[in-house]
């Protein structure tokens, strides 16, 4: 099996809503997180590869740009967020139906390089095999294709 790794990295803030996360969880806090999305397949293309560079990387690293960096992650109806919004409606804030953990987050984003990978001219079988969201220098999550 080929494999080739894309990375990216992001500056993003978040807090996580529930009640029983720490308190410190709880508070917006903010992390340099890396990214690291693991393509596989059995075979290449005509040009030998199983997906253009160039091509997943543009399109990755927009959505990671324009949906995460530089925003505040929180669960959908978060109520400090939406405190934010009431005295800056522009405030670039990125709701999800999920408490951010690094463990959601490496799901939501194996999610959306899947749906961009499916975009793109491949070889047959190429998938995303996993996601690797860095959230610290101590601290990660994957979300790895059901087999």
């Amino acid at each position: 099996m080929y494999t080739v790794e894309i990375k990216h990295n992001f500056e993003t803030a978040h807090r996580l809503s529930s009640p029983e996360a720490p308190i410190k969880c709880q508070s917006i806090h903010g992390h340099s997180w890396w990214v690291t999305v693991q393509i596989a397949g059995e075979v290449v293309n005509a040009d030998g590869m199983l997906v253009e560079f160039g091509a997943f990387k543009r399109a990755w690293r927009g959505f990671l740009d324009d949906r995460l960096d530089h925003h505040l992650v929180v669960r959908t109806g978060d109520i400090v967020a939406a405190a934010i919004l009431g005295v800056q409606p522009d405030a670039r804030i990125c709701e999800l139906p999920f408490d951010p953990t690094t463990e959601n987050l490496a799901r939501y984003l194996h999610q959306e390089a899947v749906r961009i990978l499916s975009a793109l001219d491949t070889a047959d079988g190429v998938r995303i095999l996993e996601v690797h969201l860095q959230e610290t220098r101590v601290n990660a999550a994957s979300w790895r294709e059901q087999s």
